[in-house]
């Protein structure tokens, strides 16, 4: 996919998805990519704000520990499987519309929009993103879903976002320790490949 993004645009392209070191750096350049973004891997680090506990919960996690549900906001998003999220991920819309209502008045209180001003939003992410909606109102869900696991602490009543490298990640480096082991690696497989 990714070369054919870059084919088709007349912009730089990130590439995202699946990267945390310098191999997939190179493999991302060699595609045409200008760069990586690594969400999970910089999540993943002794800067990031994320408490302790969190962080420990997404590292003792392998990389068949995510499932990608529509049932946070009515869109994919991959997230850390959990018990909470394989029972979100059952849910149907009977169930998933109370609970996204709630989320939007938690969310109202939590954000101090107005009524009118959340749903003039609603309007507004329902035309330029073609949504339904039961999937504006859910849209409410994902705030309130990532407060609970990541700032409140409690993945077992919330979600946690995630990749698929979750599992291959097994430390909390700085960033700055981070960027330079990154090019480290990214130097040595260029050596490789000019050897």
């Amino acid at each position: 996919l990714l070369p054919e993004v870059v084919d088709a645009v007349d912009l730089p392209v990130i590439a995202a998805g699946g990267f945390f070191d310098g191999r997939g750096l190179i493999a991302a350049l060699a595609y045409g990519a200008v760069g990586i973004a690594m969400g999970t891997r910089f999540l993943l680090t002794a800067d990031s704000p994320v408490g302790k506990d969190v962080k420990q919960f997404y590292l003792d996690r392998s990389v068949t520990e995510t499932l990608v549900t529509t049932q946070v906001d009515g869109v994919p998003h991959r997230v850390l499987r959990t018990d909470f999220t394989e029972k979100l991920d059952r849910t149907g819309p009977v169930t998933s519309l109370p609970r996204a209502l709630r989320n939007a008045v938690r969310f109202h209180r939590l954000s101090k929009i107005s009524w009118p001003q959340m749903i003039s939003e609603g309007r507004a992410m329902r035309k330029s993103q073609d949504l339904s909606w039961s999937q504006v109102v859910m849209a409410a869900n994902t705030p309130m879903l990532l407060k609970m696991a990541m700032v409140d602490g409690r993945p077992d009543l919330g979600v946690m976002a995630s990749g698929q490298v979750v599992g291959v990640i097994d430390d909390l480096p700085t960033v700055s320790e981070l960027i330079t082991r990154i090019i480290a690696e990214a130097e040595l497989v260029l050596k490789r490949l000019g050897d």
